[in-house]
């Protein structure tokens, strides 16, 4: 597997899926490209290949202040999905739900939805 960020950041398949992903201008000189290969593979430990690899920052934590008796809006403004981006939609919320990076919630507790 390449997603071994936490477990073997330096794994050579991971490496060169890194290497595959970025992009270099045309205006490099192939010994620039070179240099900034090399370096690129000495970082390998920063990317992140996926959203599960994504690690959390720790007492990085969203708490807004927000008094009790303010009220928004949750009336949701948008139109119906169509049905390929409802798919779409649907994995990706699932992929962020199981990295833990959002989690349902019982809509109810919506206190405010932006546009």
């Amino acid at each position: 597997s390449i997603y071994t960020r936490t477990t073997d950041p330096f794994n050579p398949a991971r490496v060169g899926e890194i290497l595959r992903l970025v992009e270099l201008g045309p205006d490099l000189a192939e010994a620039q490209r070179g240099e900034v290969r090399v370096m690129l593979s000495s970082y390998a430990d920063i990317f992140a290949l996926a959203v599960s690899e994504v690690t959390p920052v720790e007492g990085a934590v969203y708490a807004p202040k927000i008094p009790e008796d303010v009220k928004f809006s949750t009336k949701i403004h948008q139109r119906p999905l169509t049905q390929p981006q409802a798919v779409y939609l649907h994995q990706q919320v699932d992929i962020l739900t199981e990295a833990g990076i959002i989690r349902p919630i019982h809509p109810r507790d919506v206190k405010c939805v932006s546009p």
